[in-house]
């Protein structure tokens, strides 16, 4: 253990903290021997850390283990900016149009059949884009105030 402190000090590591039950590991026993520790950590250097300003270390629920598995999300500030510009929002108006469930219908015929999440999250994002791209010049053209219905 001694090594290892010595090796995050030398290397400039140090722990990115926790959100949520503070415990990784326990020993699983219903007597007076019961432990929890926290025993899994992510670490980083200052580089690392200047690199990713958005950092989130969360413990998960363990399934068929005594650790618990941690998950780290982390983002630099850029790109969230970015991702905030593009915000779908889907307008009413666009219902008025004749040829928008045909829109719609079109994105979704074109999906294969599956049941991944991610696939389906791949399908709305297209959705949204034929839609946007297809009625947002509209109503630039008309100019007029449109009633938004948030995502």
């Amino acid at each position: 253990m001694v090594m290892f402190r010595e090796a995050l000090e030398t290397n400039e590591l140090f722990d990115m903290g926790y959100v949520g039950d503070c415990f990784t590991w326990s020993n699983g026993h219903d007597d007076h021997t019961f432990t929890k520790e926290r025993l899994d950590r992510y670490v980083a250097n200052k580089e690392w850390r200047g690199r990713f300003h958005l950092v989130k270390v969360e413990g998960l629920v363990a399934k068929s283990s005594d650790h618990k598995p941690i998950l780290m999300m982390a983002r630099n500030e850029r790109y969230r900016e970015t991702r905030r510009r593009f915000l779908f929002k889907f307008k009413a108006s666009w219902l008025r149009q004749e040829d928008c469930e045909m829109v719609v219908k079109k994105v979704w015929e074109r999906k294969q059949l599956t049941l991944e999440p991610i696939k389906q999250q791949n399908l709305l994002q297209r959705c949204s884009g034929e839609l946007t791209k297809d009625f947002k010049k509209r109503d630039r053209e008309r100019g007029g105030n449109i009633e938004l219905l948030s995502k």
